[in-house]
């Protein structure tokens, strides 16, 4: 029996973001991390529009 695991970039880039994003979280204060995320919300709305666009 052959089981395979495919691991391509996608997938590394989403560990690493789950990584920093728990390092982040253990260290910041609850005002930094609100200010961060929302923050990274923002921009991710502006990155959606702005691909959503471009179409």
């Amino acid at each position: 029996m052959n089981f395979v695991v495919t691991i391509d970039w996608k997938f590394v880039v989403a560990l690493g973001a789950v990584a920093v994003g728990t390092i982040f979280a253990v260290k910041m204060d609850a005002d930094a991390a609100e200010r961060v995320s929302t923050y990274v919300v923002d921009a991710c709305k502006e990155y959606a529009v702005a691909g959503n666009g471009s179409r």
